[in-house]
């Protein structure tokens, strides 16, 4: 008897060791290293970290125009330069890509469909920081849905214009940007004449080559041909078949390879095999709140997958998961993507935008919102983490 005691002791010891060595290898923590308040003027949308190593961020602050941080001090960064939408030709800078010494805005503010805006592109110098300065700004001739999201390859921009589709621009001389075109894909799928709601807009996109994937909050994921940067042209699409009931709004993309990582509102996040782009397949979907439910709405869903980035080291993706801000996905084994990190309660009032990485550190963007969720802090906050 003693001795069957003794081993269903050491067994319950052996079991909770080892949860323990799982809990240290899965876990990931989060350290919170400072928070930046929004108090009056600005909604953060996205921020970046300066890519050439020098201690500034850089916050696309919609209404509050373009902000920039010393971070040298991370627990306590410093505003260093605003350039003001005045500068825009009074349009919100709504998302931001850094190449060089040079960052891309895109502008005109996306969410009001009842203030038409105009999307555009400016480019800001950012040799000296903190004498940031402008070089030039393009906008659109008429006021549509403003832009949502920028990506730079070689001499090109590519502006995601929601309703007005794709647009080219060429910016090989930084104080002239000029057109080259602009491409509204088949806007007849996955629906038929589809109304005002299921009207597709470009939320993000990813560029490999002459390659453009292209994300449509109501139109799945399209890939565009860019080999004739005047002529566009679509060359394949993807919809999740299993979630045909609900509608998929595929905000935001990351490529690694043949991989690519898309951030789908409530229905979480897909990953696709995107070796022929003809033919793209699901690898696997991580669907934490059970987009296929009746209960679950875009209004009452605890999550929304709104941007996310991810690391190739140590193969996780971070989404910014509005209601529930933050989730952190293992996707070594991509065909059972499993959490492993998050922070945040669909409870406490607080609602993440965007999403950035940069090394061990993590950039949410919070917004505050009275309709059509309630959010009650708009700022940044700066996390590191560790795996």
């Amino acid at each position: 008897m003693k001795t069957n005691f003794r081993n269903h002791i050491l067994w319950l010891y052996f079991l909770c060791a080892a949860s323990t060595i799982f809990a240290q290898t899965d876990t990931v923590t989060l350290q919170l290293k400072s928070e930046i308040p929004f108090a009056i003027l600005g909604l953060p949308q996205k921020v970046l970290q300066d890519k050439l190593g020098r201690p500034y961020c850089y916050v696309a602050a919609k209404e509050g125009g373009l902000r920039i941080f010393n971070i040298q001090n991370i627990a306590a960064p410093m505003l260093v330069k605003t350039i003001p939408i005045a500068d825009f030709f009074e349009e919100e800078v709504m998302n931001i890509w850094q190449e060089d010494n040079y960052l891309y805005l895109a502008l005109g503010n996306f969410f009001n469909t009842n203030d038409p805006r105009r999307p555009g592109l400016a480019i800001v110098d950012i040799t000296a920081p903190e004498a940031a300065f402008t070089t030039d700004t393009w906008l659109w001739d008429t006021p549509v849905r403003g832009s949502a999201f920028v990506t730079v390859s070689g001499n090109y921009v590519y502006l995601g214009a929601m309703s007005n589709g794709l647009i080219i621009l060429d910016v090989s001389n930084k104080n002239d940007i000029s057109f080259v075109s602009q491409y509204t894909p088949d806007i007849h799928f996955p629906v038929q004449n589809p109304n005002s709601i299921q009207l597709p807009n470009v939320r993000g996109m990813a560029v490999r080559d002459d390659v453009v994937f292209l994300c449509y909050d109501a139109g799945g994921l399209r890939v565009i041909n860019v080999s004739d940067k005047s002529n566009p042209v679509e060359s394949g699409r993807y919809i999740n078949l299993n979630a045909l009931g609900k509608q998929q709004a595929y905000n935001n993309i990351v490529l690694h390879g043949d991989t690519a990582f898309l951030a789908v509102d409530f229905c979480g996040m897909e990953m696709l095999d995107i070796s022929d782009t003809s033919s793209i397949k699901e690898i696997s979907w991580w669907d934490p709140w059970d987009c296929q439910s009746a209960t679950n709405t875009w209004l009452n869903s605890p999550g929304h997958a709104n941007q996310l980035d991810y690391d190739t080291v140590r193969q996780r993706v971070f989404l910014s998961t509005g209601r529930s801000e933050l989730n952190i996905v293992d996707v070594s084994n991509p065909t059972q993507p499993q959490q492993v990190g998050s922070y945040g309660s669909p409870a406490d009032n607080y609602f993440t935008w965007g999403a950035t990485l940069h090394g061990d550190r993590v950039y949410l963007a919070y917004i505050s919102s009275f309709f059509p969720f309630f959010s009650l802090w708009a700022g940044v906050r700066i996390w590191e983490w560790d795996a």
